[in-house]
This record gives C-alpha cells, structure tokens and sequence, in this order.
C-alpha cells in the first residue's frame, strides 16, 4: 500500500505541469499580435482554458484515486468474505472430523458425508478428504466372524470350524464399525470412477492442480475393497489386510502402486488392471484366486518372494517392464498362458508346487528360470524365448514338455534334473548359441524313449505331454 504524502505530491506535481504546459501551448506568456483589436479578453481566455485543462487533470486524477480506493475496498471485502468462508469451512472440517471420533456409528457416518459436502464444495480440500478418510480406514479394526469366515481355507486368520461361539456385544459393535468403514471405501471408490472422469463430471474428484488424488492405505483393514474401473495417482497398499473379494479390475494406477507385504485373505480380482508405473507386490501374500488375467505392467512388475497360496491367473498378462518374480511360491495353477514378457523376466528360485501354464508365453527379453522348482506339470507349448533361456539348475520333479517351444535367443540348461519325463524341444528347434553342457535327453511323444530310467517314465513320455 502506498503512502498518503507520495500520492499527493504526485497529484499536485501532474495538475501544476498539465496547466502550465497548457497554457504554454494557448501562448499565455506569449506576446499579443497588434492586429488583435481586444488583447486582455484575449489573455484572459487563454488564462481560463489553461485553468480548465489543469482543473480537468485534477478531476481526473481525482476520480483514478477514487477508483483506486474502490478497489481496495473491494478487495478488502473480498478477503473479509474469504477469511470468513475459511473460517466457517475449518469450522465444519472440524466438526466432520470431531464426529469420526464419536463412539455413535451413525454420527461417524455424518462425519464421512460431511467431509464429502466439502469436498464437493472445495477442490483444493479434496486431497485433505482422502486423507482423513484413508486415516480412519488405517485405524486397528478386527472385522467381525462372519467376514473371517469368508476368508480362503489357505488364510491363517479364517476361523476354526469348530471355534466357539463369541461375544455377541463385541461383534455387534464390529458390525456397525463395518457399516461405516464400508461407507469410507463405498466414498472414496464414488469419487474415484473413470467413467465419471471420462463424462466430464464434477462428481469425479482431482486436486485443485488438476492431479489425480493419492491414496494411502498403509497396513489399512479393508473388507469387500472396491475400486473396479477407477483411476488413482500413487496408491500405497503396503501391510494391507484385504478381507472378502478385492476387486480392482480395471483400475488404473497412475503413478506407483506399493502393495509390498499385503494380504488378500480372499479372492483378488485385479483383471485388466493397468500399472503405469512401477508395480510393487514383493511378499504379498494372496490366499484365495490371484485374478491378474490380461492386467498391464507398464513400468517394472516386483513380484519377489510373493506367495500365491490358491491359483494365480497371469494369462495374457502384459509386463512392458522388468518382471522380478524371484523366490516366489505359487502353491496352486500358475497360468500364464500367452502372457508377454517385453522386458526382462526374472524366475529365478521360483517354486511351483502346482501345475504351470506358459503355453505360447513370449519372453523377449532375457528369461532366467536358474534353480526354479517344478513340483507340478510344466506345459510350455509353442512358448517363443528371443534372448537367451536360462535354465541351469532348474528342477522338475513332475512332467515338462517343452517339445513345441522356440529358443530363438539359445537356452541354458546345464545342470537341470528331471524326476519323470520330460519333453525337451528337437535339437533343430534349438538356437546355434545353446549351451548345454550336460545334454539332456530329447524325447518325442509317441517314440519309444529308449534310455530314461524304467519303464514308467517311457509310458509317461507317451502319453500325450503335448499340452
């Protein structure tokens, strides 16, 4: 704000040089010409349009100083508006954030719905929403017996058959905590939806910079977890607890999704989903249906030491990214049936204590399956390897036919052991640059596998292991 002095002499300054300049241009001080028959009327009209100028430079200064104190009273106003419309809003954000403390399950869901009024209401608060919402959800919660119940049989948190009966005032009070934990997820996934973004609608929530909203659910209790169809910014999951059916399908994870350490004590649907950045799910644990089937890895996939208790679905996966699945353990099917592999793809330690499906799987870049454990049939047809196939020291301990897979980029397999038949692809099949150097035997179905140790393993051989 200037001071009072300075615009003065500004103003005096501007009126005293416009009338002098004024009346310097009329020839106030100039000399009459002789002809002129009334000279002092004449001076005397020069003096008063000079006046007049000066005076019209001194109303108009005027008025721009009474536009300028307009403005400021304006601007005054305004920010006497917004600091009260702050003032009533922290007020009710208080309030809404007060009433999640209430030991009442009805007034905890008024505190979610009124943080959603403001949200709605205030772009720039959207954030700080979720992230209230987030917090409560991450508070110690134990979902009542009826939930655990539904947990797969492989869970170690689903309830004995024969539990005892429990204590009817502590499960009600988890019943109506669960009503409201459902509504926070039933908010955030509302506000979340790719179909309401794509709409142009405002009911789809972006920060006041127009970034998609972050999500924090670090060790959070989610139950029937919904965000099918929605798109997210950074998502982080890690030390989660999913009880009942996650359903993620379709999703879009805009920036990284951290799942490192979470449990899925159900089914895990997670189909089409889309990881644009780095997807991490090392030791996560999923006890029920892993459904990854035609989900979409753009950045890296870190599946290290991940625990596959029940079938893992990665069929026509797509891992753009380096796939890291070292160490991990897949206890039922692995389907991997024509996933694509664009990256480097690292198996190794890998156990399969299930039956293995990578039938016309592409791997175009280096595949490394050294000392990978095959408990379970390991079926390979038309697999298509273009960098080279490491399978030195794997072990397979059931049936593998490999008899239609490519090894375009050469395979590695020097120190591998079979326990029962294994179908290895014709040496024409393989690359120039194969390194084998202890050969194993290439058996063809139908052909009498002269050689192998016994005669079960020669009618295993025939019996049709080109799946």
């Amino acid at each position: 704000m200037m001071r009072w002095w300075p615009v003065t002499t500004v103003v005096v300054l501007v009126v005293a040089a416009g009338g002098a300049l004024a009346m310097w241009l009329l020839g106030v001080w100039a000399p009459i010409p002789q002809r002129v028959s009334d000279p002092d009327r004449l001076r005397l009209d020069r003096i008063k349009t000079g006046l007049t100028v000066a005076a019209g430079l001194a109303a108009g200064v005027t008025l721009l100083m009474t536009l300028r104190r307009q403005a400021l009273s304006e601007r005054a106003q305004r920010f006497a508006e917004s600091d009260a419309l702050e003032q009533r809003t922290t007020a009710l954000y208080v309030a809404a954030a007060d009433q999640l403390g209430s030991d009442k399950a009805a007034v905890r869901l008024a505190g979610l719905y009124a943080l959603e009024r403001l949200g709605q209401d205030n772009p720039k608060l959207r954030q700080t929403v979720f992230d209230v919402w987030c917090a409560y959800l991450r508070m110690p919660y134990t979902p009542p017996v009826e939930v655990l119940r539904r947990n797969a049989k492989h869970s170690p948190e689903r309830p004995a058959p024969d539990a005892g009966p429990q204590d009817q005032a502590i499960e009600a009070e988890r019943r109506q905590e669960l009503e409201v934990r459902l509504t926070a997820q039933r908010l955030l996934g509302a506000h979340l939806s790719v179909g309401l973004a794509d709409a142009g609608l405002s009911t789809y929530w972006w920060t006041n910079e127009r970034n998609r909203l972050i999500v924090d659910l670090v060790g959070a209790t989610l139950v029937d977890f919904n965000l099918r169809v929605c798109a997210v910014g950074r998502a982080n999951f890690s030390g989660a607890q999913f009880y009942g059916h996650t359903d993620l399908a379709e999703a879009q994870f805009h920036g990284d999704a951290d799942l490192v350490d979470a449990q899925f004590h159900g089914d895990a649907g997670l189909v089409e989903a889309q990881f644009h950045r780095v997807a991490n799910l090392c030791r996560a644990q999923f006890h029920g249906v892993a459904g990854l089937h035609k989900a979409q890895f753009y950045g890296d996939a870190r599946l290290d030491e991940a625990q596959f208790h029940g079938d893992a679905r990665l069929d026509e996966a797509q891992f753009h990214g380096d796939a890291h699945v070292g160490d991990a353990q897949f206890n039922g099917l692995a389907n991997l049936y024509a996933a694509q592999f664009y990256g480097d793809a690292n198996l190794s330690g890998v156990h399969f204590h299930g039956h293995v499906l990578l039938g016309r799987a592409q791997f175009h870049g280096r595949a490394d399956l050294y000392a990978a454990q095959f408990y379970g049939d390991a079926r390979l047809g038309e697999t298509q390897f273009y960098s080279v196939a490491n399978f030195i020291g794997a072990e397979f301990h059931c049936h593998v036919n490999l008899g239609e897979a490519q090894f375009i980029g050469g395979l590695a397999m020097s120190g591998t052991s079979e326990t029962f038949a294994a179908l290895w692809p014709e040496r024409s099949q393989q690359s120039a640059a194969v390194t084998d150097d202890q050969p194993r035997p290439v058996v063809d179905a139908g052909d009498t596998p002269e050689g192998l140790h016994g005669q079960e393993r020669a009618q295993a051989a025939g019996e049709g292991l080109s799946g």
